[in-house]
């Protein structure tokens, strides 16, 4: 069960506003769960999203990123 519950866009920490509008170009143009769920503290969604961005640059491609990313995420049990 989460601990914090998704927030819509609209409805979101005004700092969280602009960092929702930076993760959704990232993401195709769309506002995925996770980003809603970060949003609700700006400061750790600030982090979260510098921290993507300094790894996006890292050696693993995209693909090697999200394969892992899957497989912690059924280790932990987590629903995608």
């Amino acid at each position: 069960m989460p601990r914090t519950h998704a927030v819509e866009p609209e409805n979101a920490p005004e700092q969280s506003k602009p960092l929702i509008e930076e993760a959704k170009k990232a993401a195709g143009g769309q506002v995925v769960n996770f980003h809603r769920q970060m949003a609700v503290a700006p400061a750790a969604f600030k982090g979260y999203l510098d921290l993507a961005g300094t790894l996006a640059g890292g050696a693993l491609s995209r693909k090697d990123q999200e394969a892992i990313a899957i497989a912690i995420s059924d280790k932990h049990g987590c629903t995608y």
